[in-house]
């Protein structure tokens, strides 16, 4: 049995500005949210280390969790337990999506979602691609997978917020 972390957070560094926008959106009036940013979080038995798979930046990329743990700081982990294929399948899939490019403008579709939402008009995200990740989608296709399609989430539309109140449900 292996155990997949799925993790919030927000950065240690004081000039985030991306970061504050969704803290903003995603918070309450006169409250932000207290993490912009979603994360997997799996022990490399090969390497005796932690590491952390996310879209950020520009890119999809590993690090370690000590260099991660310096530059974030951590809201709440999820530890899910798996079976070791199922975990074999998420370092693999990491394997072969690391170096993707951030999905910026699927992160503009998204606003563009929200946007439309507040006037009531349900439509799906524009610009959704499995060629680019940003951070919630990169995290909500790979709990999808963990739980054999078990969550209603639409990983083109998943914000941090929505994955975390997701998995809170779980009781993880």
């Amino acid at each position: 049995m292996a155990n997949i972390v799925v993790g919030f957070s927000r950065p240690r560094a004081w000039f985030e500005p991306f970061s504050w926008l969704i803290r903003i959106v995603e918070g309450t009036p006169w409250r932000w949210c207290p993490y912009s940013h979603a994360y997997i979080k799996y022990y490399n038995s090969y390497a005796d280390r932690w590491e952390i798979f996310q879209a950020s930046g520009l890119k999809v990329n590993f690090i370690g969790e000590t260099l991660f743990d310096s530059e974030e700081v951590i809201y709440k982990e999820f530890v899910i337990p798996v079976s070791d294929g199922c975990a074999q399948k998420t370092v693999q899939f990491s394997v072969d999506n690391v170096g993707l490019p951030y999905a910026i403008m699927e992160i503009v579709g998204f606003g563009w979602v929200l946007f439309m939402n507040a006037f009531g008009k349900k439509i799906k995200n524009p610009f959704s691609t499995n060629s680019a990740w940003f951070c919630s989608q990169l995290t909500e296709t790979i709990l999808n997978e963990i739980m054999n399609a078990g969550d209603p989430l639409d990983p083109a539309v998943c914000s941090p917020k929505d994955l975390c109140l997701f998995l809170e449900t779980k009781n993880y």
